[in-house]
C-alpha cells in the first residue's frame, strides 16, 4: 500500500520554528501515518511562510500543485495566521472589530474555494481522499479580543466539514493554555513541541475516508 500525501499552506507547514534538526508537523504525521497505516507514504509540500489564504489558494491554478493534487490520499491545509497578524495590526492603529470580521469572512471564503478547487481537480478518477483544515491557536493568549476574533473564525471555519473527505484538525483547544509550552521562542509559531502536537491531532481523526 502506497499513500500519497500532499500539504498545503504558510509557515506551520514549512515547519517555521521547529529547530534546526527537528522537523514540523508535516514529516511526523507522515511517519505517524506510515505505522498506523503500515504503507509507504510519499510527501508533497507546496508553502511558504507569509502566504495568505489568497495565496495558497492561488498555488491550486499551478499545474505542477495540481498534478499532485489530482493523485493525493491525504491533503492537509494550514493558512489564515497571517491575515490574523494583518488584522491585529491593523487594529492596534484603528481598533475598529469589522477588521477582524471581514479577515474571517475573507480567509473562510478562500477555504470554501480551495475545497471547492480540490473537488474539481479529482472529480474525474478521484479514489477516497481525504482533507484535514488546520483551524488557528492563539498565539495571542493576554489581548482579549484575538481570542474573540479566533473563537468566532474557528467556530465558522468547523462549517467546512460538512463537506465530503473534510475533517477539521482542532490545535485551538490541543495548544490553549499551553501556548508557552508550545510555541517556540517568536511566540508565534510552534516550537517542536508544538509540531508533534500539531502531528498527533491529525492522526486523533484517523483515516477513515483513505483506510483500506
Amino acid at each position: 500500500m502506497r499513500i500519497e500525501y500532499t500539504a498545503l499552506g504558510d509557515s506551520l507547514t514549512v515547519g517555521r520554528g521547529s529547530g534546526l534538526f527537528s522537523s514540523g508537523f508535516v514529516q511526523r504525521f507522515r511517519h505517524i501515518m506510515q505505522a498506523d497505516l503500515e504503507a509507504e507514504v510519499s510527501v508533497s509540500v507546496f508553502a511558504k511562510s507569509g502566504l495568505e489564504t489568497e495565496e495558497i489558494l492561488h498555488l491550486l491554478s499551478l499545474p505542477h500543485v495540481q498534478k499532485r493534487i489530482q493523485t493525493a490520499d491525504m491533503i492537509t491545509i494550514t493558512g489564515c495566521g497571517n491575515d490574523l497578524f494583518e488584522s491585529v495590526r491593523a487594529f492596534q492603529e484603528n481598533p475598529d472589530e469589522t477588521i477582524f470580521r471581514r479577515a474571517s469572512e475573507h480567509c473562510h471564503e478562500n477555504f470554501e474555494k480551495m475545497i471547492t478547487q480540490i473537488a474539481r481537480i479529482k472529480w474525474k478518477n478521484a479514489p477516497p481522499y481525504a482533507i484535514r483544515v488546520f483551524n488557528l491557536y492563539n498565539p495571542f493568549p493576554d489581548i482579549p479580543i484575538a481570542d474573540k476574533w479566533i473563537t468566532s473564525y474557528n467556530s465558522h471555519l468547523s462549517q467546512l466539514a460538512s463537506a465530503p473527505h473534510v475533517k477539521i484538525a482542532d490545535v485551538y483547544s490541543a495548544f490553549k493554555g499551553k501556548e508557552k509550552e508550545y510555541l517556540s521562542f517568536d511566540g508565534v509559531h510552534p516550537n517542536s513541541q508544538g509540531y508533534q502536537v500539531m502531528a498527533d491531532t491529525l492522526q486523533k481523526i484517523g483515516y477513515g475516508e483513505i483506510a483500506h
